[in-house]
This record gives structure tokens, sequence and C-alpha cells, in this order.
């Protein structure tokens, strides 16, 4: 089976911090919001192992970031990402409601 890095950009790692605060800070909830965050890692760290095997989206808000996009949601995220190489390369965590057709 192919194993594969990850790489987090930089607009991801924004994308998850501030999910994190607005649960943090709006809902009050910051275990909650330290649970989820690390639920979403746990996703990602899991595509090591079957980043090509979900089909590439069709939405065409995911397709803004690309034409070979994928995603994966977690709850109610959507994991945005690209497979070049050996490499998952993370390009956004949106909410999910956000994907229009």
């Amino acid at each position: 089976m192919k194993k594969y890095s990850v790489f987090i950009t930089k607009e991801a790692r924004a994308d998850l911090k501030g999910m994190a605060n607005y649960i943090t800070d709006a809902l009050k909830a910051p275990l909650t919001a330290k649970q989820y965050a690390n639920g979403i890692v746990k996703e990602i760290t899991k595509m090591k192992n079957y980043a090509e095997s979900l089909p590439l989206a069709s939405h065409k808000s995911v397709k803004i970031y690309g034409m070979s996009e994928r995603r994966r949601n977690y709850n109610n995220h959507a994991i945005i990402y690209t497979v070049e190489a050996n490499t998952v390369i993370i390009q956004r965590i949106i909410v999910e409601a956000m994907i229009k057709e």
C-alpha cells in the first residue's frame, strides 16, 4: 500500500485555528474546540494511507482550488486537498455548508 506524506498549507492552518478560536470564544467551549481540532488533525493523518482512494471533487466551489481537488468530510467541515506525487497537500478546511454546486 502506498504511503503519503502530508503538508498543510498556511491557509488550512489558519482555517483550523479560526475554527478552534470560534468554538472557544463565541461558543465558550474550549475543550470542545480542542477535541474537534484534534479530530480533524487525526483525519488528516489517516490520509497518509488512502489519499487517492477518494474521488475527485465535482462541486464548482471546491474546484476553485484546482481541477484535481479531493474532499474528505469531518463532521460539518470539509478537508480540501490535492495529491502531488507522494504528498497530500491540505489546501483548506472549510465549513461544509460553503460548498455549492
